[in-house]
């Protein structure tokens, strides 16, 4: 016990003499989820030193930001956080292990290739995911909305995520009697106006269910907009289309994704391997009707 304590107190004398240095990579600039991360890295006593490099949504930025500002400073990290899929695929890609990598708000880890089956290629790597169950928000979708039996699934070809959770959600769907079909949209602002009115027509008589796509979350007041004014249900996986009158959403706090993250954190500088710690999710998403979100 002596030993635990003194250890305990050794930890805590090192957190608060040196600040951690964290290279902050994000995909659409910063949400809840980083002020989550901030807010629980400095409860945890870990005094975090926080460099932000945002790509705006757009690769060839990305890209030029951790060649020509991250790469130069890089030795002075200690750790790279990165949000969402697309960010964390490249980031991975660019450290090659060099730098301790903890992603956040990435669906599906291992089929994006982030995570590895094999714990021993996870050595530099460990994050949270934003998925909610598949099972659970289609269960609950299905309690509230009408009985149709089309299911619509917008699909962003740039965004890996919409391509697995289509491949996850076809056989889920049909366990409720939804028929899905994918629908691609183009991740182009400038022709938003043509693509929600060609969703407005393909979409009728169909429930759309909204997937975790950064495209479709910075669209977000525009697509549902739309979809509302076809009188279109509409069930949403993300809680960022919940203010836009969504018909349904079982969803996670991207705030709860972030203390996540700063909590693997806590667990590497106290010891525990990162290939140890398992992929963190939000155990308690919310239920959101449109109308108890209209309240």
């Amino acid at each position: 016990m002596l030993r635990v304590l003194l250890f305990c107190c050794l930890w805590l004398i090192h957190v608060n003499a040196y600040a951690l240095k964290i290279a902050m990579v994000l995909w659409r600039g910063e949400t809840a989820a980083e002020q989550g991360f901030r807010d629980e890295m400095k409860k945890l006593g870990l005094k975090p030193d926080i460099t932000v490099f945002n790509a705006n949504q757009d690769r060839p930025t990305l890209a030029t930001l951790l060649r020509t500002e991250l790469e130069p400073d890089l030795a002075r990290y200690d750790y790279v956080y990165s949000f969402g899929t697309t960010a964390s695929q490249m980031t991975k890609q660019f450290l090659k292990g060099r730098k301790p990598l903890i992603f956040n708000v990435v669906a599906d880890p291992y089929g994006a290739g982030l995570l590895s089956a094999n714990k021993q290629d996870n050595k530099m790597l460990a994050g949270v995911s934003n998925m909610i169950s598949l099972p659970l928000q289609i269960a609950n979708a299905r309690k509230y909305l009408p009985q149709g039996s089309k299911m619509l699934l917008p699909v962003n070809p740039r965004e890996q995520n919409t391509q697995l959770i289509a491949e996850q959600l076809k056989p889920v769907a049909a366990q409720y009697n939804w028929t899905l079909a994918t629908w691609r949209i183009n991740p182009d602002k400038a022709l938003i106006k043509s693509e929600l009115l060609r969703l407005q027509k393909d979409a009728k008589d169909s429930v759309v269910f909204i997937p975790t796509d950064s495209y479709l979350i910075s669209i977000a007041p525009e697509l549902m907009q739309a979809l509302n004014e076809a009188n279109i249900e509409t069930i949403c996986s993300v809680a960022a289309f919940i203010p836009y009158h969504c018909s349904i959403g079982t969803v996670g706090d991207y705030q709860i994704q972030g203390k996540l993250a700063a909590g693997i954190i806590a667990m590497h500088q106290k010891g525990t391997a990162l290939q140890d710690i398992p992929v963190q999710y939000d155990l308690s998403p919310r239920l959101i009707t449109r109308d108890a979100a209209a309240h």
